[in-house]
């Protein structure tokens, strides 16, 4: 069972029980990453899958067209520059193979049968990574949810949030963040925000990848000591509105003048250490990653 207080949730377990773990998540790496880590380390009830095909269908059904051809562009767009390889190999290498786990595919994460499938599987906490807008009716129903969004919240909200963080030049604030589920589209209270090291060769993917992954970890640990009873987890609201970036916010432009500017040299990656880890904590993909560009 779990609690909330003003500005905090803490666990209320007497028995020692484990916390029962539900995912809400799409069909990526990184989703795959994320179930494969919650099987592993806790009581995984289960997977609730939204399809990234679903979400692309769904789109064109809700006669949002605009929305469907630029996520027709991205879909296209990560495949010819080889960043969905580059995400694949990524985290593909990390998926643990933990045997069976009962996934549920629905083709809308706000369908009553996502409702009826959080209610049979009763989870105190449930982790939601890459699904479409959670309506009331699915976050009632689960309780207590945490997202990890790919974004420096408040500052960058809904879709290419590292992207455009980056075509910003504002390196301070390319993040992750770890945040509880609201009504309002990624605005809920602010569990942690989780900066990956930055490194002169890194393109947006590369940071996508890299504080996507860490801020899964620092959820982890999170959720270890939450499950242990030995802290709560703290969280504050968000100040200030930020800015709400769509799939349509990303034009076929933008990527042609952050390679242009990048190509003439005005505009260059700086070396920013790690913030959130220190480095002999970092996984060794990290350290890698970090070795080679020195």
């Amino acid at each position: 069972m779990i609690r909330k207080t003003k500005n905090s949730y803490t666990t209320v377990n007497t028995c020692g029980d484990r916390l029962r773990i539900l995912a809400l998540c799409s069909d990526d790496p990184q989703h795959h990453y994320l179930i494969s880590e919650l099987a592993a380390r806790f009581d995984l009830v289960g997977a609730i899958i939204e399809p990234g095909k679903d979400q692309y269908k769904r789109l064109w059904q809700k006669a949002r067209y605009t929305d469907w051809l630029f996520r027709y562009w991205h879909i296209n767009r990560q495949k010819f520059t080889g960043r969905s390889r580059y995400r694949w190999d990524y985290f593909s290498p990390l998926i643990r193979n933990t045997g069976q786990i009962n996934n549920i595919y629905v083709d809308w994460i706000g369908s009553q049968e996502t409702v009826e499938a959080i209610r049979d599987f009763k989870p105190d906490l449930t982790v939601v990574c890459g699904t479409m807008y959670i309506p009331k009716q699915v976050i009632h129903a689960a309780d207590f949810m945490i997202n990890v969004h790919g974004g420096y919240l408040p500052d960058y909200r809904g879709n290419h949030c590292i992207f455009f963080a980056y075509y910003n030049a504002d390196y301070a604030k390319i993040a992750a963040t770890l945040h509880v589920v609201s009504p309002q589209l990624d605005g809920g209270e602010i569990i942690e925000i989780v900066k990956p090291p930055i490194y002169p060769h890194d393109n947006d993917e590369h940071l996508y990848c890299r504080g996507l992954h860490l801020a899964m970890l620092r959820l982890f640990d999170l959720i270890e000591g939450f499950e242990a009873g030995r802290r709560s987890i703290q969280c504050y609201p968000q100040i200030g509105e930020g800015t709400m970036y769509r799939h349509s916010s990303r034009k076929p432009h933008h990527d042609f003048l952050l390679w242009l500017r990048k190509s003439l040299g005005l505009q260059q990656v700086p070396h920013i250490p790690v913030q959130n880890f220190e480095r002999f904590s970092l996984p060794q993909q990290v350290v890698e990653e970090s070795l080679s560009c020195e």
